[in-house]
């Protein structure tokens, strides 16, 4: 699968797994740690790391260290990547066909 194609199924892929879409949502005015995230929206905090993680592959995330002000240690925060899906008959066409080329293997 070429570069593009490949982004384009991870994409797709995690943004039908459960939580995504309120994760986004959750940050999509600005950075937050993960364990806030987690509070906020009363999401486990390992669901919300492995799907931060997930998004992160992805391209949807992006994940940075900073210092929590409060208590002076190193935390990571997550803010959303400004992504679009371009998505056409021939992209699908493409990624299914490759993907039955690489089962077949």
């Amino acid at each position: 699968m070429q570069p593009q194609q490949t982004q384009v199924h991870a994409q797709l892929k995690i943004l039908g797994m459960r939580h995504t879409w309120e994760i986004i949502a959750n940050i999509r005015n600005g950075s937050k740690y993960m364990k806030q995230i987690a509070t906020e929206t009363e999401i486990p905090y390992t669901t919300v790391q492995k799907r931060i993680n997930d998004m992160e592959q992805a391209g949807i995330v992006r994940v940075f260290s900073d210092v929590d002000q409060e208590t002076g240690k190193a935390i990571k925060k997550v803010r959303v990547s400004r992504f679009k899906i371009n998505i056409d008959p021939y992209t699908i066409e493409k990624m299914i066909t490759n993907d039955h080329q690489l089962i077949n293997r």
